[in-house]
């Protein structure tokens, strides 16, 4: 070996211990949550949307339990949030007289929504006190409302059909995670 490369042993060996020693703790973080993802997951009938939603948030990385909550909820919060403000937008926007019943649906199921946003906000809520009390009240009454929405078409053609299958399965989501705060 030059004398040079002698020089940079000690940078070498250096950056291997640091790379080491910082990649272990990490990898060990991920093995963890990568098992409690496994268990609020296999908790579903979803475990594929159930895994896009938790690991679509950067958070999820090194996440513990309250960190999934907080994943969950937010984006069950946030998706029908969004569903709610385009149910508001299409009725403002909509040319179709009142007694029109996609109408009346869209209004009842806007309804509902808002009152899914509600719901999955006073779970947000708790989530931010450090309080996890009837989380899963939370994510069954968003369900609920989703399944009300559908129903508000009477068995006709639902325009709102996607969505409310995609709050179903955020509530499912969102149940499977309440299950890791049971009730004392």
């Amino acid at each position: 070996m030059s004398v040079s490369a002698v020089g940079y042993l000690p940078l070498i060996f250096t950056f291997v211990v640091c790379f080491c020693t910082n990649s272990i703790p990490a990898l060990s973080d991920n093995n963890a949550t990568d098992e409690l993802v496994n268990e609020v997951c296999q908790n579903t009938t979803i475990s594929d949307f159930c895994r896009t939603v938790i690991y679509s948030n950067p958070l999820a990385k090194n996440a513990d339990r309250f960190t999934l909550a907080y994943i969950v909820f937010r984006e069950a919060y946030t998706s029908t949030s969004n569903v709610t403000d385009h149910i508001a937008s299409w009725i403002e926007t909509t040319k179709v007289g009142y007694k029109d019943e996609t109408l009346v649906g869209m209004k009842n199921c806007l309804r509902f929504y808002r009152w899914a946003v509600h719901s999955l906000g006073e779970a947000l809520d708790n989530i931010y006190s450090d309080t996890y009390y009837e989380l899963d009240r939370s994510a069954a009454n968003a369900e609920g409302y989703a399944r009300d929405c559908e129903a508000s078409f009477n068995g006709r053609p639902s325009p709102m059909a996607v969505n409310n299958q995609d709050l179903i399965k955020y509530s499912k989501v969102c149940l499977a995670v309440s299950q890791l705060f049971p009730y004392d």
